[in-house]
Parts: C-alpha cells; structure tokens; sequence
C-alpha cells in the first residue's frame, strides 16, 4: 500500500471490490448509527467505526489511482482529475493499458 510503484488494471479492478466492499459496509455501519430517537452508546460506536472504513475506502481508492496514473507513466497529481470525474476517471483507469516495459515508475507488475 502506498503511492510507490505501478498498478495494472486487473489489480486495480480487484482493488475496486475491495474498496467497494469497505465503503459498502461503512455505510451501512453509519446508516444504523443514524439516532432515530435519541443517540445511543451502540450508534456512537456504529457511526464511529462506518465513518472509519468509509474514510480508509477512501484512502485505499487515493493509493491504487496514483498506482494506476504510474503505470500509465501518468504523475501521482493527476488525481487532482480523478476527484473531479470520478466515475469517468475510474473507467478510463479501468480499460486504459499501462506503458509495456519499464518506465520512470519502476519495472511493470505482473
């Protein structure tokens, strides 16, 4: 995990379920934390851990993008893009291939 090194697109993929699988569940822990009635201990600790695995989906998203923007021998900054467009930004990474052979980020990830 980290902003170092390249990220095929099949590994970005699979990083997108996983993602999708955190953010999923935080979700659903900050939904039932959500005070109906009142606040309780149990929705404290629903919404404090939900906010925790939505914000680590989130984390986890930042690092496999700049990995991919590395294959693609792309600079980590263009993120900045991906937080604008996200879902056209996560297609194209998805489909778009990486440069063959070494590049100014490492050799390719197979």
């Amino acid at each position: 995990m980290g902003f170092f090194g390249r990220l095929p697109r099949l590994g970005y993929l699979l990083r997108l379920c996983i993602i999708g699988a955190f953010y999923a569940l935080g979700g659903l822990l900050v939904h039932l934390g959500m005070p109906h009635e009142g606040t309780s201990l149990f929705g404290l600790i629903c919404m404090f851990f939900g906010s925790g695995f939505v914000l680590l989906a989130l984390l986890m998203w930042w690092f496999a993008t700049v990995r991919r923007f590395h294959d693609m021998d792309l600079s980590g900054w263009w993120f900045i893009l991906a937080l604008l467009f996200p879902p056209i930004v996560t297609l194209v990474l998805c489909f778009w291939p990486g440069t063959r052979g070494y590049n100014r980020f490492g050799s390719p990830w197979y």
